[in-house]
């Protein structure tokens, strides 16, 4: 951002989110908490569930997480940032099993955050560079409607496309869930490609959810500005 600096993912996205946060901002921006310049570490957490899905030849799988918490590090104008935890938990899927899923190689950097406002929704957004070789997010899939267990299966970019994840100020009434007071971002179908693992994996993995973005410590709120 060159405000906020992999958060998130639905699972695999949450990652992403906050990776972004920790890149080389590109454009002018400012990252501040309660009006003074911020540098420090931020965490993000899901306001509701977020999801992961793909399709293999045998369908579709969906996976949904209730739990996603990713930690990060920035400095006040979006540089020298990284991603260093992710933990999510509670995640089943639509085969009547659940997902475990882990991130290998933290910690992670590549990206920038952009001021770039858009009338009527974000006040900035996220980019995640890509490719980017780090990156290695692995899902391990139980799914006993196929007969299937400790299925895995690794993600990650590999194509020159890059990840955005809208961001919004906590004070933008077109935030993702108004209700929550504190800054947004958003993961809307955001995709993540096959890297290695069973050939029941999906060939990518695409992922939707809300999270919140502040402090940590603290929990005090962030502005992405100009």
């Amino acid at each position: 951002m060159r405000k906020l600096g992999r958060i998130a993912v639905p699972i695999l996205g949450s990652a992403a989110l906050v990776a972004g946060m920790a890149g080389t901002a590109l454009a002018a921006g400012t990252i501040t908490s309660g009006g003074a310049p911020y540098t420090g570490s931020v965490i993000a957490t899901n306001l509701g569930n977020v999801t992961l899905a793909g399709n293999s030849f045998l369908g579709p799988v969906i996976n949904s997480c209730t739990s996603a918490s990713l930690g990060t590090y920035t400095q006040s104008d979006g540089t020298g940032g990284r991603l260093d935890s992710v933990s999510l938990s509670g995640c089943t899927n639509n085969r009547g099993g659940t997902t475990t899923i882990t991130a290998s190689g933290l910690p992670y950097t590549g990206g920038h955050v952009d001021y770039a406002p858009v009338a009527g929704g974000r006040d900035g957004k996220i980019v995640i560079d890509a490719p980017n070789a780090a990156v290695d997010i692995k899902a391990v899939l139980d799914l006993p409607a196929w007969g299937l267990m400790g299925v895995e299966c690794h993600y990650g970019l590999t194509t020159t496309s890059p990840l955005n994840i809208d961001v919004y100020n906590p004070s933008n009434a077109n935030k993702p869930v108004p209700s929550n007071s504190h800054g947004q971002g958003k993961l809307a179908g955001q995709s993540l490609q096959f890297i290695s693992g069973a050939s029941i994996c999906p060939a990518s993995a695409s992922a939707n959810g809300n999270f919140q973005i502040v402090t940590d410590p603290g929990g005090a709120n962030l502005d992405l500005g100009p």
